[in-house]
């Protein structure tokens, strides 16, 4: 049985009482996708940075074995896991040291267990593993490209820095295949000269075993789930519901995740006056994840970058409505149907929440109709059978 180590930096999962918790995109692709091929193959997903421990643990998953590697006492303390560049240049600058540690630490691993296929998952960990020596066939994962993002001009230079160093990587990445979760990301990797045929777009996706449709919602719930940072703009979620609640006085935001803006979301709500009306769950298990979402009657995000958006696939996967922006990735996802709103703007986002939890037929209908099109197309089942795809030459 060949052997496969995935390697992912960007954090590992969330030990809790209640089982384990994902909220880091880039892990929740790999497990579910992987989770498909684990009868044909030895997987392991290697996350060099466990959140709140420096102990190396490993846990098996439907198959999978995740591998938290033990981080050194020097740089214990730091947690790279929910930084970015692009939003916090300092902070991560600060925490370069535990990125490099990490990157030492997964790749003696990789050289122990010298697997067949590795795959890593970003650009940076893509272009990292054409220095690695002990894999015959070695595989990218590239879920979005920052220097293609158009924002606000407050961060514009840092965009731009992250950019260049993008474009550097791609330049200089030497990979048997690449695997994109957008057609987007393929189209600027071809211009960029990249070998169309090396190239698989493997989507994203649910299970749909674990996500059952649900009629039964709480009135006037509304979910977001995602990491509390600058790109996700979860404190402007916080003037919608000071918004709505002028029409509806009973209406809860309930935010799952954590991340470097919590205490700007909190600082926002006690401003606002929303206490009483937002739920801040931070990082949940799978099982209390899927639980909010099955009683929660529509999902918001007014974020303003993502790769995919699986959480917004997974509320759709429960009948949970998305009201969400108008961005590139939430287009791709509902594929021009009739299964929520595209909004611009906190304004239009509230005046279409007000009308969609005011009508519970119409709410109705775009839930059914959103779970229909995660079934067609947005599967880990469809989603596993492109990964076989991207390592089909061996």
């Amino acid at each position: 049985m060949k052997k496969i180590v995935f390697v992912n930096v960007g954090g590992g999962p969330v030990i809790k009482e209640g089982g384990i918790g994902f909220t880091e995109g880039g892990l929740v692709h790999a497990l579910s996708a992987l989770t498909n091929l684990a009868s044909d193959y030895d997987i392991m997903i290697v996350c060099p940075n466990l959140p709140e421990s420096g102990r190396k643990q490993i846990i098996n998953y439907d198959g999978v074995k995740i591998v938290c590697l033990e981080s050194p006492k020097w740089v214990r303390w730091m947690n790279a896991g929910e930084l970015s560049f692009t939003e916090a240049w300092w902070r991560t600058a600060l925490h370069w040291p535990t990125i490099l540690a990490n990157y030492i630490e997964a790749y003696r691993y990789i050289n122990k267990e010298k697997p067949e296929i590795l795959i890593g998952n970003g650009i940076l960990a893509s272009f990292v593993l054409t220095l690695a020596r002990r894999a015959p066939f070695k595989v990218g994962i590239i879920h979005h490209l920052y220097y293609a993002l158009s924002v606000d001009g407050s961060h514009n230079h840092i965009v731009r820095v992250t950019g260049a160093l993008e474009r550097l990587f791609l330049r200089l990445m030497k990979l048997d295949r690449i695997g994109v979760v957008n057609p987007m990301v393929k189209d600027i990797l071809v211009k960029r000269g990249a070998c169309q045929d090396k190239i698989v777009i493997v989507g994203n996706g649910v299970n749909i075993d674990d996500y059952s449709f649900s009629e039964n919602k709480t009135r006037h719930s509304l979910i977001f789930i995602g990491s509390l940072r600058k790109l996700k703009r979860v404190e402007s979620l916080i003037d919608v519901i000071s918004i709505i609640k002028r029409r509806i006085p009973d209406a809860t935001l309930h935010i799952v995740g954590d991340g470097p803006n919590r205490e700007e979301v909190n600082r926002k709500i006690a401003a606002l006056g929303v206490a009483a009306n937002v739920v801040m769950h931070g990082y949940v298990s799978e099982k209390e994840k899927i639980d909010l979402l099955l009683s929660s009657a529509v999902y918001v995000s007014n974020s303003e970058f993502e790769g995919f958006g699986i959480p917004l696939v997974e509320a759709m996967a429960t009948g949970t409505v998305p009201v969400v922006n108008d961005i590139a990735a939430h287009r791709l996802i509902f594929q021009g149907e009739d299964v929520g709103y595209l909004v611009s703007g906190v304004e239009e986002m509230a005046a279409r929440l007000v009308e969609l939890l005011a009508n519970e037929p119409k709410r109705e209908q775009l839930a059914r109709n959103g779970r229909k099109l995660v079934e067609r197309r947005w599967t880990w089942r469809m989603v596993g059978e492109k990964y076989r795809e991207l390592i089909e030459p061996l």
